[in-house]
C-alpha cells in the first residue's frame, strides 16, 4: 500500500515526501487555533491498507465571544475570538448579585460553564464593548428594557451579526462582532514562493469570507503537501499555499540542430529557463514549421523537461 501526501487545511505535517509506504508515519502540526482532531497529546498518522490512521485533520478549537448573561455583562472589550486557555471574566449590574465563578475559560471550542446574576431590575447596563467596532450613539449607563442601540464597523470589516442589539429583561442580545480584514504582503507570499494569480499589487486586502487565488513564482512548482492555492480570508488569517524550487531546463545546441531549429533571438539570450518560463523557439534558415500553430514553438520548461519543435526541409 502507498500513501499519497494528505492535504491539511489549516495544518501541515512532516516529513514531506512524494508517497509513503505502509507503514510509514507523518507528524501533524496545525496551525493556532487549530488542534488535531484525535485525543490529546497524539499529532501522528500511519500509512495503512485504509489510508492515512488516524485521519490528519486540523479542527477549530477557538471560541466564539462569550455568551451575554442576564444582569450582567462580559468585562472589557468583547474579541470576535478567543484562543484555547483564554479567560473573560462577567460582571453583574447594579443591584444584581453574582452566583458561580466570575470567570469562565475556553476549552475545545467551548466556554466553561458562566455564572447567574440575580436581582429583580429589567434594566441593562451599558452595551458591550465589541472588538474594532464602535457605538452609533453615546453609552449610558442605564437602559430601560426594550431600549436598542446599533453598532458599525471600520472599513474593509465586515459585521457579523445583528448591527442592533436590545434589552430584554436585564440582558442584552448578543451583540454583532467586527471580522479583520486579511492582508496578504510581499513578504508573506515571497517566503512562500507564490504570488497572486490576477494582480501585479505587492499586496492585497481582503474582507473576512472572500477568496484569493495564488499561482507559484517562475522557478517554483507546487508542493505536493500545500493548501489549496485558493484561499479564502478567515477573520483576518490566510492559510497561503507553499511552492518548493523546480528544475530548471538548459537548451543544447545539438538538439536544436536535429530539430533545426534556433532560439528566437529577439526574445531569448540565454540557453538555461527556470521552472515554469518559457522558451521561444524559430525555424532555421532554409526550414519551415509543418504547421502554423505559433503556440508549439513556445514551450514551457516543465521541471528540468521540455518538448522540442521541429522544422521540415523547405523544399522537401
Amino acid at each position: 500500500m502507498i500513501c499519497s501526501p494528505p492535504r491539511i487545511p489549516n495544518g501541515n505535517f512532516r516529513p514531506q515526501e512524494v508517497s509513503y509506504m505502509e507503514g510509514a508515519t507523518i507528524t501533524i502540526y496545525c496551525n493556532s487555533g487549530y488542534h488535531f482532531k484525535v485525543v490529546s497529546g497524539q499529532n501522528t498518522a500511519q500509512c495503512t491498507k485504509a489510508g492515512w490512521v488516524p485521519s490528519p485533520e486540523c479542527v477549530n478549537v477557538t471560541c466564539e465571544p462569550p455568551p451575554e448573561i442576564a444582569g450582567g455583562k462580559v468585562q472589557g472589550v468583547r474579541k470576535s475570538k478567543y484562543m484555547p486557555g483564554e479567560r473573560a471574566r462577567y460582571q453583574c449590574w447594579q443591584g444584581f448579585h453574582m452566583t458561580g465563578d466570575s470567570t469562565v475559560a475556553c476549552e475545545n471550542g467551548t466556554w466553561t460553564k458562566r455564572p447567574k446574576c440575580t436581582g429583580k431590575s429589567e434594566k441593562c447596563g451599558p452595551p458591550p464593548v465589541i472588538e474594532s467596532g464602535d457605538l452609533l450613539s453615546f453609552p449610558q449607563q442605564e437602559y430601560a428594557s426594550g431600549a436598542t442601540v446599533e453598532y458599525k464597523c471600520p472599513s474593509l470589516y465586515v459585521l457579523k451579526g445583528s448591527p442592533t442589539i436590545t434589552c430584554v429583561g436585564g440582558q442584552w442580545t448578543t451583540p454583532p462582532v467586527c471580522l479583520v480584514a486579511c492582508t496578504a504582503s510581499e513578504e508573506d507570499m515571497d517566503r512562500n514562493n507564490i504570488e497572486l494569480r490576477e494582480t501585479t499589487k505587492k499586496k492585497l486586502y481582503l474582507k473576512s469570507g472572500d477568496f484569493a487565488e495564488f499561482k507559484c513564482k517562475v522557478g517554483y512548482k507546487q508542493d505536493p503537501a500545500s493548501s489549496p492555492f485558493r484561499v479564502q480570508c478567515v477573520e483576518g488569517t490566510l492559510v497561503y499555499p507553499h511552492c518548493k524550487p523546480g528544475r530548471t531546463c538548459t537548451v543544447h545546441e545539438s538538439d536544436m540542430e536535429k530539430n533545426n531549429i534556433q532560439l528566437k533571438s529577439s526574445l531569448s539570450h540565454h540557453s538555461t529557463f527556470l521552472y515554469g518560463e518559457y522558451i521561444y523557439f524559430e525555424c532555421r534558415r532554409w526550414w519551415h514549421a509543418k504547421s502554423s500553430r505559433a503556440e508549439e514553438f513556445k514551450v514551457q520548461c516543465l521541471d528540468g523537461v521540455f518538448k522540442y519543435p521541429r522544422c521540415h526541409n523547405i523544399f522537401g
